[in-house]
């Protein structure tokens, strides 16, 4: 899919969105002036709006309806805000929208930058929509050769502005990177070198869901090592509120004004997301955990 298609999609969904019930003749008229219209048309042609219509709806999940009792008003139908994910496309395609059609506004709006791959987000969806699999060439950050081996996608997953593919290994004598005892591994955008949609296809386990997957975990790491427990903090009265307004983990609970617990694998992504709260927070339980953040002071008393 040419990347300028794939705007044209975002920016019909956005402009839905925004709008909540919106014309064709009010959709012609702010296409007349968006910065995604190349060519400079001064309307949407109707052929081409149902072929987007359609490839949203297939692609995204998303449904444009037409409310033609209320004189023809197109919407997006309820049902599309059901899930997560489709909360999330929305909300992204209002961003890159808005960041697109306000070019003028360079240099006053300022964002994190994400790593390289995001480039290949396209192809993987793909290949997870028609259950293809991937012809994939990888270069892991403490190595220098390039590893090439076939991936049945299962899944996508963002983890602090990098993107994740997970999935199955078919190529057997596979450099291990994390893989389970299902042989599931998972690997970062930013370190494939290329990617291909190949020929094979594969069956997603009927059982497999990708939010249990990670249900029990912060992040996108998962070990053998690692088991979810029972994981209980204290927080400074000026750090709760951060964590009260954004949770670190779905089954985050506030037992008491402060103390916060949560039911999560203690791993290195979750532990070193504690660290970064300092001396605002003090680990209660489990007391492995206490045990290695005392530790882990006592070495940087000496350090400094």
């Amino acid at each position: 899919m040419a990347a300028s298609q794939f705007n044209r999609y975002i920016w019909l969904v956005d402009t839905i969105r925004s709008a909540g019930r919106i014309s064709r003749d009010e959709i012609n008229r702010r296409w007349s002036r968006s910065s995604f219209n190349e060519t400079g048309e001064n309307y949407l042609p109707e052929r081409t709006f149902f072929r987007y219509k359609n490839a949203i709806a297939e692609l995204f999940g998303i449904e444009i309806l037409c409310d033609r009792a209320a004189g023809g008003l197109y919407y997006i139908a309820d049902k599309s805000y059901e899930s997560r994910t489709k909360e999330w496309l929305l909300s992204q395609f209002a961003m890159q929208n808005s960041l697109q059609e306000s070019r003028q506004l360079e240099g006053r709006i300022i964002y994190e930058d994400i790593p390289l791959g995001t480039q290949y987000l396209t192809i993987i969806t793909e290949a997870m929509r028609d259950n293809r699999c991937l012809h994939v060439a990888y270069r892991r950050f403490d190595s220098s050769e390039t590893q090439q081996f076939l991936l049945s996608p299962y899944c996508l997953k963002v983890f602090k502005q990098r993107w994740y593919v997970l999935g199955r290994c078919e190529t057997e004598k596979h450099t291990d990177n994390g893989s389970n005892d299902k042989g599931i591994r998972l690997y970062a955008l930013d370190r494939v070198v290329d990617i291909e949609i190949s020929e094979k296809t594969f069956v997603l386990p009927k059982k497999f869901d990708a939010y249990s997957y990670f249900a029990g975990y912060y992040g996108v790491f998962r070990g053998d090592d690692y088991k979810p427990e029972l994981v209980r903090v204290r927080v400074s009265e000026t750090t709760a509120p951060f964590l009260r307004s954004l949770p670190l983990h779905a089954s985050q609970t506030e037992e008491e004004p402060c103390v916060f617990s949560w039911y999560v694998a203690p791993t290195l992504d979750f532990v070193q997301q504690l660290r970064t709260f300092g001396s605002a927070l003090e680990v209660l339980a489990p007391q492995s955990l206490r045990d290695e953040f005392i530790s882990e002071t006592l070495r940087l008393n000496k350090i400094y």
